[in-house]
This record gives C-alpha cells, sequence and structure tokens, in this order.
C-alpha cells in the first residue's frame, strides 16, 4: 500500500510517523521534528510499525518453483 506523505504530496511505501491518519515521510518527519515528539506519545502523533507479518500465499497462483525442494 503506497502512503502520500501530508506536508509534500510524495508517495511514501513507508511512512515514519501518523498524524492522526495521515503519514508523514521519513525527511519531513525529521525536519519537522516529528520523530522525538512521537517517541514521547505527545497528541495524535504515533510512529509506524513495519510491517513485518508473514505473506500469505495466494491459491490462486501458482508455484513458480513447484519441482525444487524447499528447504
Amino acid at each position: 500500500m503506497m502512503f502520500r506523505c501530508c506536508f509534500c504530496g510524495r508517495k511514501v511505501s513507508s511512512p515514519k510517523v501518523f498524524i492522526g491518519v495521515f503519514a508523514v515521510g521519513s525527511t519531513c518527519a525529521k525536519r519537522a521534528g516529528l520523530l522525538d515528539r512521537a517517541r514521547k506519545k505527545t497528541g495524535v502523533l504515533r510512529l509506524a510499525k513495519p510491517n513485518i507479518g508473514a505473506r500469505r500465499a495466494d491459491p490462486q497462483t501458482l508455484d513458480l518453483f513447484a519441482e525444487v525442494e524447499h528447504a
């Protein structure tokens, strides 16, 4: 999912800070000083959680390397 920075409007793949539901990119968050405030958990600022969850396999997609053993 692609977000747009609410300050500059650029596409952001992984935002650093959220202001409510609005994403802020890493450069804009540093320039505005939002990283320290988000770490202190003041107001509606929060740090973005990195997405490290496992992906589920799509049952309609064929395995590209079906003949190779998976270790």
